[in-house]
């Protein structure tokens, strides 16, 4: 799969976990940043995928479903960590 926007280095990965027992036992709780933008990246897919999506015809649905591979995605990033916060095809 080719994925455009990706980062030698984003700023995000320099930030380190801070899931600690002082951090769990704290009010409010919260989830540390690190977890975060790690959780996003992972909702990235890295695999050619399948999409089933309506068959046009003078821009109006046929009624019918055609199924097509996905074989490049676009990230979208956050402008402060450079973190993933989308993907489209």
């Amino acid at each position: 799969m080719k994925i455009n926007g990706l980062l030698d280095h984003a700023r995000y990965e320099s930030i380190s976990c801070s899931c600690g027992k002082e951090v769990m036992d704290s009010f409010p709780i919260k989830e540390c940043l690190s977890c975060k933008f790690k959780q996003c990246w992972n909702s990235v897919p890295q695999k050619n995928f399948k999409v089933n999506e309506p068959e046009m015809k003078n821009d109006k649905p046929t009624g019918k479903t055609i199924t097509r591979e996905v074989k490049e995605i676009t990230l979208f990033r956050g402008s402060k960590f450079q973190d993933v916060i989308g993907w489209s095809y």
